[in-house]
C-alpha cells in the first residue's frame, strides 16, 4: 500500500503538532495516516487508497459518512444565523426529542464533550449527596479528569488483588491525591462493590460506569450486577452515573439503561447523539439537576459553547432519522451477522477467538475464556489479535491495532459490505491459525 504522501504530511506537521495527531489515539507506527475523503461506509487517504471504517469516528458517525440525508436535515435547522451563546426553541425541541427518546432521564444539559458532561455530573452529585469522592470501574475509561482517569488499561503487575483494586493513574500529570481519593470496583462482581462501597459509603457521592464496558472492546455487564448497583447505591445515598457515551443509541434506542431496565440517577451521553459533530449530553432526575438550577442550586453549569446550535441541529436530525430508518434494528441485525461469520470461521481453522457486539459496536478476543471484566479481556492473546488485525488491514480496512479497544460499522454499512468483512475476517482467521501462542 503507497502512503509516500501520508509520510510527507508527517514529517511537516510533526514541526507544528505534536507526533502529528491531535489525539494520541490517531497516531500509528510508523506514521499515521492522513486522509483526504469520507463517503458512507469508507475513507479515501492522502495517497488515495480507500479502506472500509470500521472505527467510523469511535462509534460516532452511526449513519454513515457525508450521509445525505442527514445533511439535508442539518441545514434545514440550521436557518437562523445563530452559532452559540444564546437559548432557542432548537434547544428545547432537541432536548424534548432525546427525553422522549430516552424515558427513563427526567431532564437534560447539553455540553460538548463526554469528560466534560462526566465533570458536571461529578459536582452534582457532590453537591446533592455532601460527600467527596468518586468511585469508578477497573479498566473504564470515562474522560481524562483526574478523578476518572484511575485504573484505565491498569498495569497488572501494580493493580492489586482482583476484588479491591488500587487506584492507579490512567497518565502522568494528574493529581495524586485525587487519584488516590477515587475507589476502583471490580465490573461483574457484586459482592465486592457492595463491600467496598459499604466500606467508604461515608465519601463516595457518585459511582460512574459503563454499563457495556466499550472502551476495552466489548464486555456486557451482567443484568443482576446493575441492579444490585442500583439497589447498593439508593441504600448508601449514592449516585449511579451511567457512562453512555458509546452505549447511547447502541445498545438499544434508549442506551443500555433501556436495554437492561436499569434507571440510573445521571448518565452521560455523546458520539452517536449527533452522528460525529462536537456534542455531549448529561440527563437524568430532576430532583439532582436542581443543584445547577438558577435560583435553586449552587453548583455550577456554565460554557460557552453549552448547546452549541449547530450540533443541536445535527443531533435533532440525527434522532429523527434514528427513528425513520430504524438503525438499532438494522445494526443490531448486521452484527449479529457479523459474529455468526466469525464464530464459524473461528471453529473452521480452529482458532480460539470471540466475537462480542451489540447495535454496530464489536471487537474480537483471541481466547476461549469467557470475557466479563478488564483482567479477563487482557487474556486476548496480542500476537493472534495483531496477525489478524494485519491481515484485515491488508484487505483495506480501518480497523485498530490496539487488542483492547473497539470497532464499529454504520448505517452505510450495507449488507454487501457486511459479507464483504466476514469475508476478510475469514482469510484473516485463517492466517491467524498458524500463529502459537506467545510468539
Amino acid at each position: 500500500m503507497e502512503l509516500t504522501k501520508s509520510e510527507e504530511l508527517f514529517t511537516r506537521a510533526v514541526k507544528s503538532v505534536p507526533g502529528g495527531v491531535h489525539s494520541n489515539s490517531r497516531f500509528r507506527n510508523p506514521h499515521p495516516i492522513y486522509y483526504q475523503k469520507a463517503e458512507g461506509a469508507y475513507l479515501t487517504d492522502v495517497d488515495g487508497n480507500r479502506y472500509i471504517d470500521c472505527i467510523m469516528g469511535n462509534g460516532a458517525v452511526i449513519l454513515g459518512h457525508n450521509d445525505s440525508d442527514f445533511n439535508e436535515r442539518i441545514q434545514f435547522y440550521s436557518t437562523s444565523g445563530i452559532v452559540t451563546g444564546v437559548e432557542t426553541e432548537l434547544s428545547i425541541k432537541t432536548a424534548e426529542k432525546f427525553l422522549s427518546m430516552v424515558p427513563t432521564a427526567e431532564q437534560i444539559r447539553y455540553t460538548n464533550t463526554g469528560t466534560e458532561a462526566v465533570m458536571h455530573a461529578m459536582a452534582m452529585s457532590r453537591t446533592y449527596t455532601q460527600k467527596p469522592d468518586i468511585a469508578v470501574i477497573e479498566g473504564a475509561y470515562n474522560g481524562w479528569h483526574d478523578a476518572v482517569f484511575v485504573s484505565t488499561w491498569p498495569d497488572l503487575q501494580k493493580a492489586g488483588d482482583k476484588s479491591e483494586p488500587k487506584s492507579l493513574p490512567g497518565a502522568s500529570g494528574l493529581i495524586e491525591d485525587v487519584v488516590k481519593s477515587t475507589l476502583v470496583l471490580p465490573f461483574n462482581d457484586l459482592e465486592s462493590a457492595e463491600r467496598l462501597l459499604t466500606e467508604n459509603k461515608h465519601r463516595i457521592a457518585a459511582l460512574i460506569i459503563e454499563p457495556t464496558m466499550i472502551d476495552i472492546g466489548y464486555i456486557p455487564a451482567k443484568k443482576d450486577y446493575l441492579q444490585g448497583l442500583r439497589r447498593i447505591c439508593d441504600q448508601l445515598n449514592i449516585v449511579l452515573v451511567f457512562d453512555e457515551l458509546l452505549t447511547g443509541f447502541r445498545d438499544s434506542p434508549g442506551g443500555a439503561q433501556g436495554y437492561y431496565g436499569v434507571t440510573p440517577d445521571l448518565s452521560t451521553f455523546g458520539k452517536a447523539i449527533s452522528n460525529g459533530y462536537m456534542l455531549a449530553a448529561l440527563a437524568g432526575k430532576a430532583s439532582i439537576f436542581e443543584t445547577v438550577t438558577p435560583g435553586k442550586g449552587t453548583c455550577s453549569f456554565v460554557g460557552t459553547y453549552n448547546g452549541h446550535q449547530v450540533s443541536l441541529a445535527a443531533s435533532l436530525a440525527f434522532m429523527e432519522l434514528y427513528e425513520e430508518k430504524q438503525v438499532f434494528r438494522t445494526l443490531q441485525n448486521r452484527t449479529e451477522k457479523l459474529i455468526a461469520e466469525f464464530a464459524k470461521s473461528a471453529e473452521k481453522y480452529q482458532v480460539k477467538a470471540r466475537m462480542q457486539g451489540r447495535g454496530g459496536h464489536f471487537h474480537w478476543y483471541f481466547t476461549d475464556q469467557e470475557i466479563t471484566d478488564y483482567r479477563s479481556a487482557t487474556h486476548s492473546e496480542k500476537e493472534k489479535y495483531a496477525t489478524f488485525i494485519a491481515a484485515f488491514a491488508q484487505k483495506g480496512i480501518y480497523c485498530s491495532p490496539n487488542y483492547l479497544l473497539h470497532h464499529a460499522i454504520s448505517m452505510a454499512h450495507t449488507d454487501d459490505i457486511i459479507q464483504q468483512l466476514a469475508d476478510y475476517m475469514d482469510v484473516s482467521l485463517q492466517q491467524t491459525a498458524g500463529v502459537k501462542a506467545g510468539s
